[in-house]
């Protein structure tokens, strides 16, 4: 037993490195396995907006999200994503509801390439392109 803890320093070395390793190992396969669909909506979100140095994920949080917490009328319909034709080009969309009306935020996003182009105002008005 005194021994097993006089050897932690060794342990720790051996089996750190292996838990990081598998750990990472799990994550990248969880990635590749994922849908085409859940990794454009991860391309949208993860892309520049308007705003300097913020996501597009951030910058809803900092707007859309931000006035819900605070008590306005917004209804969050949240991501949707289809693939759109045989372009190989995947339909990403975040809608929600304000006082002013129905928001939908269209993109085209290639899984492939790892692009984001913006489809319609709503869009672009949130995006950096």
């Amino acid at each position: 037993m005194r021994r097993t803890i006089d050897d932690w320093p060794r342990l720790a070395f051996i089996f750190l490195p292996i838990f990081i390793i598998t750990a990472d190992a799990a994550i990248l396969l969880g990635e590749h396995l994922q849908p085409d669909t859940a990794y454009a909506i991860r391309l949208v979100r993860e892309s520049n907006s308007r705003k300097e140095n913020f996501t597009i994920q951030q910058y809803l949080y900092s707007t859309v999200f931000y006035r819900k917490n605070r008590g306005e009328q917004v209804e969050i319909d949240g991501w949707r994503a289809a693939a759109s034709g045989t372009d190989n080009l995947i339909r990403v969309e975040f809608s929600y509801k304000d006082a002013s009306g129905p928001h939908v935020a269209v993109w085209q996003s290639s899984v492939k390439e790892k692009t984001v182009i913006p489809a319609n105002d709503d869009a672009s008005d949130l995006s950096w392109h």
